[in-house]
């Protein structure tokens, strides 16, 4: 009677009838070489702060907040600023330099120094305010020319409704490192409309005197006074001239 050898329990010493299978290292599937669990949370500490950590910039403000400004009298002495808030995301070039237009018209300007006076605005300029408060000339990235601001507050219904002068104002908000940031605008003499005034005013002297000698008076008197008015006439347009030339001189 045959006898049957009984077999060793697999994975034992005397198990010979088969290469030998390694036991597996701790952590399975987990592992890989050296150990390393990337489910432990050693290994969620090490790579947690990947990406996540570096420095995100700051959003822009929806609203942007200018300050427009215009030198009265002597340029280094006197001057008038006027707030001025956009929104950059509902307004387009258009609808801003129409407001800047009538900000500066109706607050800087005037109503009576527009109508009487005899200034007229030359150019602007970018600017921002020292710690005390006075506007020195900004030199931006990428400044538009004088010609380009000139055009825009002049003729706002001439531009696109685009967003290129938004961007560029938000830009140059932006970048004013804490100090309020805007525009100068810079007056000079209106010799036109001087020159205007003095022509209507000899006319007006011709006229008079021309009706004068008609209606009975001597030549001779009428000449005589009519050419004091006239030399009173263009001394007054003289000084005018050229008090406005001095104070909007730099």
């Amino acid at each position: 009677m045959s006898q049957r050898k009984s077999r060793a329990p697999s994975g034992s010493d005397d198990d010979s009838s088969g290469p030998r299978i390694p036991p597996l290292p701790q952590g399975g599937r987990g592992r890989r070489s050296g150990g390393d669990d990337f489910g432990s949370p050693k290994r969620r500490r090490r790579h947690s702060g990947r990406g996540y950590d570096m420095p995100r910039e700051k959003p822009l403000p929806s609203k942007v907040e200018l300050q427009l400004c215009v030198f009265h009298g002597a340029p280094s002495h006197h001057w008038r600023t006027a707030p001025f808030i956009f929104d950059r995301r509902r307004d387009d070039d258009k609808e801003l330099w129409e407001e800047i237009r009538h900000v500066y018209r109706d607050e800087l300007q005037g109503v009576w120094r527009r109508i009487f006076g005899f200034k007229k605005l030359k150019q602007i300029i970018p600017i921002e305010y020292t710690p005390n408060g006075v506007p020195i000339p900004k030199a931006a990235k990428d400044d538009p020319n004088s010609n380009s601001f000139m055009h825009a507050v002049h003729h706002p219904d001439r531009l696109r409704p685009a967003h290129e002068w938004v961007d560029w104002f938000t830009e140059f908000k932006a970048s004013d490192s804490g100090k309020p940031v805007g525009l100068e605008f810079k007056e000079a003499l209106w010799a036109e409309k001087l020159a205007i005034i003095a022509i209507m005013i000899t006319l007006a002297i011709i006229i008079v005197s021309v009706i004068w000698v008609v209606r009975g008076g001597e030549l001779q008197t009428v000449f005589t006074v009519m050419g004091f008015v006239l030399t009173g006439a263009a001394a007054e347009v003289a000084l005018v001239a050229l008090y406005f030339q001095v104070t909007t001189s730099n």
